[in-house]
């Protein structure tokens, strides 16, 4: 069996979209002939679910510990308060913003002997490796370079193409990314990409990776779900409203704009509509969002709800009436993570998204309806119909049953098995 080295800064059981890629092909890879060995970053304090270490067991995980990281502090309390607390933060961000790839880089740079030394003892036939956080891909390149070993960069999200900065940048962080990321595409044996909108956009910017770079969705996986969940959302949802479920936070990636606007349409003139309507949430919305809510005065028809474990997530899925999928409109060239857990269920999908490819997807599986953000009098008049599809018939359903067959070319077995595929034509003499 070949030894493939996956390199993913963020990993079960850390709790960001980032983690959950990797691990789903991890867990499947030995049924197609590799054996994945996980470099990571530790994250202390986090716990794998039951399901998760079952699905982990006897796969090597090795966890680069950290004597720094801010990827939660927002969820942690701190003592530090007043002037002390915002001079830190202000000196952090401005680190940050000059830093190219991201703060990783310094833990990175810092233990990269001790890395090697112990990835060289492994002796892995190939390297993967995946951004953001992008010194992941840093860190990929440099080791396969330094094993002469294959290697595949996989891009999570558009880097210095995407539309929609994530961090603030300098012009000097700005410069160095773009050199490193012509770097990195251009020594990868392959480049893989989540989205065909992205993996477009690349290849009219930087011609010459056109054929080495292919698509490979993000997934849903059966294993990671249970059909009777013993884990119940204890949330008394009011089963005379209709449910629509947005399963995250709104905020500046994911605003709340759109669906605040098809509800303002609503309250002006079918008022005996919206009082039908709950759009629910988990997480506070950013202040942006909080105050496009406010403004329109609809704060009572827009429910926050604590987040949620993942063994909690099938529970909550099927308990809503509507899945609502949103994404900032100028970023048309993602695939919201969001998408595949809601293929998982049969539940129908109410997409507000401009990327047309998740139309097509939509489309294909018969799982909802997709319209342009923009669309607002049009997603308007789809939640009236949905509100008297409830009352009349106790529930909503789209015309067309749901096509599972389709669904499943969406599953992490399927997409691993395309991985497994580029790893086979790139070990092909190994």
């Amino acid at each position: 069996m070949k030894t493939v080295l996956m390199i993913a800064p963020y990993f079960i059981p850390r709790r960001r979209v980032g983690a959950l890629r990797p691990f789903k092909f991890v867990i499947h890879l030995k049924k197609f002939g590799y054996e994945p060995v996980v470099l990571t970053i530790g994250a202390p304090g986090s716990n794998k679910t039951t399901i998760e270490k079952e699905l982990l067991d006897g796969i090597t995980v090795i966890e680069t510990s950290t004597p720094f990281d801010q990827t939660g502090a927002s969820e942690k309390k701190s003592e530090t308060t007043g002037f002390s607390k915002n001079f830190s933060k202000a000196v952090l961000n401005w680190i940050d913003k000059q830093t190219p790839l991201d703060t990783w880089i310094y833990l990175f740079k810092a233990k990269y002997r001790s890395i090697y030394t112990e990835i060289k003892k492994i002796d892995p036939d190939i390297v993967w490796a995946t951004g953001d956080p992008w010194s992941g891909l840093w860190l990929g390149e440099k080791i396969s370079n330094d094993l002469n070993k294959p290697f595949i960069a996989d891009f999570r999200d558009p880097w210095t193409l995407s539309q929609v900065n994530l961090r603030a940048r300098s012009s000097f962080s700005s410069h160095w990314d773009q050199k490193i990321e012509k770097k990195i595409l251009a020594r990868a044996d392959r480049i893989t990409f989540t989205s065909e909108q992205a993996r477009i956009k690349y290849t009219k910017t930087y011609s010459n990776i056109a054929n080495k770079s292919v698509t490979i969705f993000n997934s849903f996986d059966r294993n990671l779900l249970n059909p009777n969940p013993v884990n119940k959302w204890d949330e008394n949802l009011d089963r005379d409203k209709l449910n629509v479920i947005f399963f995250g936070r709104f905020r500046r990636l994911s605003p709340v704009k759109h669906i605040a606007e098809a509800l303002n349409n609503l309250k002006i003139y079918t008022p005996d509509i919206l009082k039908d309507i709950r759009i629910h949430s988990f997480g506070f919305p950013d202040s942006e969002c909080h105050d496009n809510i406010q403004k329109l005065d609809l704060g009572k028809f827009f429910v926050s709800h604590d987040s949620v474990m993942p063994e909690y997530m099938t529970s909550v899925l099927k308990s809503a009436d509507i899945l609502l999928l949103s994404t900032n409109v100028e970023r048309d060239d993602i695939i919201p993570a969001k998408l595949w857990d809601y293929l998982s269920v049969d539940v129908p999908i109410l997409s507000i998204v401009s990327n047309p490819e998740i139309g097509e997807i939509i489309e294909k599986t018969k799982s909802g309806i997709q319209l342009h953000p923009e669309e607002t009098g049009r997603i308007a008049e789809l939640l009236t119909d949905f509100v008297l599809a409830k009352k009349k018939n106790g529930s909503v359903a789209f015309s067309e049953k749901s096509d599972h067959a389709n669904r499943e070319i969406y599953s992490s077995e399927y997409t691993t098995r395309q991985l497994a595929s580029i790893l086979d034509e790139l070990t092909i003499h190994v």
